[in-house]
């Protein structure tokens, strides 16, 4: 979803004249943020003293909008007229239909108070923090700063949900061949731990035409890897018929989409899966957790067993599909039991990967408000450590099992390893990281067949 959002931004701003460059020529330094952990923000915290002093500093993001001090925008009424506003007290996200310019410095800055202010102490330079959600009001914000701005674009205001960006990632590399498609934004389930809701606010999903549209768009742009995005990916209500239209596209070579429920699948999704070759066999599916008491405390909606039920399912195609997760370790309550238990379901869905990620509390949400968070760290890291050396025993065993398979690969860059050899990586169809030394760099960002020779944890060794 970054990648959706720094596109969003950098076509706007294209639009505006502004010209995509380094850190080291650049006038101003855009941060766009993720807060799904503490560590997420953290790192934010450290990237800024990296910034020199004599460039500005804006960001925007999940950091941004979970900071955002509804009631003092709320208290305005006359403000939340002019912006046609309903505001109800569970409602932290609003729509914008007209937005004068007398109203922007309530859509920026102080309003994420007491973020803006210890944030503009430590950085003077810090110049513009906005919702991801406003983007297309960019051409205000910056009239209101004093950027030179032609009125025309003041008045465009295709929503984040409309836009269709111009550039199919941050780097504006022409080469990539990937490309990201949001056909949602928002969620409303509500687990306990999870600070989306209050950051990207409630559900909202693209038409199938919008979606579609966009990705011809990007097919035309020779892009040859399509990835759906949403929070909950195929809870949108037409999200099978978006599968099948998108696989009928000539110019597509692969189809993936991130993060699935494993409620929301049906017996389409998975004839999909093991009949069409363009939709990669690869489903990541976060799981959270192996203990049913630990899922209820989450609100996930779903239990061990259903978690199984759709395990079993995927095993029984007659396709192999590489399965990966996400795991939360030392959430509230969590006994060695129930950490055993998540251990079990590791072994028993035989992951390929796991972002295994330490629980730490986020502002607003239900966990934070009523759960105490009573897993010392210690034992959070110990049992982080337990998790990765499963991980890497299963890792390694399913690798073995695709020597001399041929696949389909998209070999994405090179580095140096450290005898100076040059290596190239990149990522099967089944999204497993792929190594090879002798390789033409003329056929970076192409979907070539490799013949997979070798084998560790986590990685694969392939002959072109």
């Amino acid at each position: 979803m970054n990648y959706a959002d720094a596109a969003r931004i950098a076509t706007i701003l294209k639009n505006l004249w502004w010209k995509q460059t380094t850190l080291e020529k650049a006038d101003v330094v855009i941060f766009d943020t993720c807060s799904v952990r503490q560590k997420s923000e953290d790192k934010i915290t450290w990237k800024l003293k990296e910034i020199p002093t004599n460039k500005k500093i804006w960001i925007t993001g999940c950091m941004v909008q979970h900071n955002l001090k509804q009631n003092r925008i709320a208290e305005d009424k006359k403000l939340a007229r002019n912006w046609e506003t309903k505001f109800k007290s569970w409602n932290f996200i609003w729509d914008l239909k007209q937005v004068d310019l007398q109203d922007i410095p309530f859509l920026i800055n102080e309003v994420y108070q007491p973020l803006w202010t210890t944030l503009k102490k430590k950085f003077p330079n810090l110049e513009l923090m906005f919702r991801i959600d406003d983007v297309h009001l960019l051409p205000k914000f910056l009239k209101y700063l004093w950027y030179k701005v032609n009125e025309k674009e003041t008045k465009k205001l295709s929503t984040y949900m409309d836009l269709i960006p111009e550039v199919a990632n941050q780097t504006e590399n022409p080469l990539v061949k990937t490309a990201y498609v949001p056909i949602g934004t928002g969620c409303n389930q509500f687990c306990s731990y999870c600070i989306v809701p209050f950051a990207r606010g409630l559900e909202r999903y693209r038409s199938v035409d919008d979606i579609l549209k966009e990705i011809k768009y990007w097919l035309k742009k020779w892009k040859e890897e399509i990835v759906l995005l949403g929070q909950i990916v195929n809870k949108h209500p037409e999200f099978t018929k978006i599968l099948k239209e998108t696989l009928k596209l000539p110019q597509l070579k692969w189809l993936r989409y991130t993060s699935p429920y494993p409620t929301f699948y049906n017996d389409e999704i998975f004839a999909l899966h093991e009949n069409e070759e363009k939709l990669c066999p690869h489903i990541h599916i976060p799981v959270q957790s192996g203990s049913n008491k630990i899922l209820k405390l989450m609100n996930r909606g779903y239990t061990v067993e259903q978690f199984k039920e759709f395990i079993n399912k995927i095993r029984n195609l007659k396709r192999d599909i590489s399965i990966t997760s996400d795991i939360i370790v030392g959430f509230s309550n969590e006994t060695e039991e129930d950490f055993q238990q998540t251990l079990d379901l590791v072994e028993y869905s035989r992951f390929d990967m796991i972002y295994t990620g330490i629980y730490s509390p986020r502002p607003n949400t239900l966990a934070y408000k009523t759960l105490k968070d009573n897993v010392d760290k210690k034992t959070k890291q110990v049992r982080w450590k337990k998790i990765n050396n499963l991980l890497y025993k299963i890792s390694e065993e399913n690798n073995k099992k695709e020597i001399w398979k041929i696949r389909e690969a998209m070999i994405v860059g090179s580095k140096k390893d450290k005898n100076w050899k040059e290596i190239f990586y990149g990522y099967t169809d089944n999204f497993k990281n792929i190594e090879l030394e002798d390789f033409s760099f003329e056929e970076i960002w192409k979907v070539i067949n490799v013949k997979i020779i070798n084998w560790t944890s986590l990685k694969l060794f392939w002959q072109f």
